[in-house]
């Protein structure tokens, strides 16, 4: 992708995201140690218990297991990785639980495991949903903002539930909170053309010459941390990333703790907001936005109910 002043600003996002959601590759995962797996500047407390190092993508999840969704405080968020490679049985299982119109979007993928990934990922954020609220999956309603973020609606509505969904590749998160509007984000990291290139048209000033200085081996990963830690913010709020993600200065050095820096240059703005970095297995990265201070964060690995 070469910088020219002739094309404007949101074909270029486009070509962005379309260049992001394409380039991708699966990820070999291998068994990882435990560790701490938040850096967090403005959450006070992380529980984290290392899950069995297995094989496949959903055990080698480095979050606890469970199918039952614990009490939800009005303090904490709770994040659900989930696998959208189910067996065929939990494939049907999940999309019996969609809507209309979600079936409808899944018809509309041109390739089956894309199609697949939508209804497991959509079908689990209905199973997660429907255990806080104890609630059949299926039953549940959504609206849609003008941006397409989907919250309760109906006589949902007023569970005062927030949430927030977000895959890539085989792997899906999902955000629960009674806190206020939340944002999750991940990606699989992965080699990307042009690095230095893209964060220049996209990113700060300021993160452009942070980054410029990186190792290439360090470039990858620190690319991935910027992408998902202003995506989950601006998932958050709820506007589109194509004019916002300049506006948004977050730290993204490998090893430096995930804090938003800058709002259009407000620092108080961003004072207002917690970012924590998420790392659900080895060869992903996270991050979940909130605006709050103070939190209780929990992690987990979703088993799907369904199909069981």
């Amino acid at each position: 992708m070469k910088p020219s002043g002739l094309r404007p600003f949101w074909l270029c996002a486009l070509s962005l995201l379309t260049y992001l959601a394409t380039a991708g590759r699966i990820c070999s995962l291998v068994a990882p140690r435990a560790k701490p797996i938040f850096r967090p500047t403005a959450v006070s407390r992380v529980f984290y218990r290392a899950a069995n190092i297995l094989s496949s993508l959903t055990e080698t999840t480095q979050w606890p297991s469970g199918s039952t969704a614990p009490e939800l405080a009005s303090d904490e968020v709770h994040v659900w990785a989930a696998s959208l490679c189910v067996t065929p049985a939990a494939l049907e299982a999940l999309d019996a639980t969609l809507s209309p119109d979600e079936k409808e979007r899944a018809g509309k993928f041109k390739f089956e495991k894309h199609r697949n990934r939508f209804i497991a990922g959509r079908g689990a954020l209905r199973e997660i949903l429907g255990e806080y609220l104890k609630l059949n999956p299926a039953a549940l309603c959504f609206s849609y903002s003008t941006n397409g973020k989907p919250a309760l609606a109906g006589e949902f509505a007023s569970a005062a539930i927030h949430f927030n969904l977000a895959h890539s590749e085989d792997m899906a998160l999902v955000a629960v909170t009674r806190v206020g509007v939340i944002g999750v984000d991940v990606e699989c990291i992965r080699p990307v053309k042009e690095m230095d290139e893209l964060v220049a048209r996209f990113f700060s000033a300021r993160e452009t010459v942070l980054f410029q200085r990186l190792h290439p081996d360090e470039k990858a990963a620190a690319f991935f941390n910027l992408w998902t830690r202003k995506e989950a913010l601006l998932k958050a709020t709820g506007e589109g990333i194509t004019r916002s993600l300049s506006l948004v200065e977050v730290s993204f050095l490998p090893g430096k703790p995930a804090r938003l820096l800058a709002i259009a240059g407000d620092a108080s703005k961003a004072a207002e907001w917690a970012v924590c970095e998420l790392s659900p297995a080895t060869g992903f990265v996270g991050a979940v936005a909130i605006k709050a201070e103070n939190l209780t964060v929990q992690c987990g690995r979703w088993d799907h109910l369904a199909g069981q």
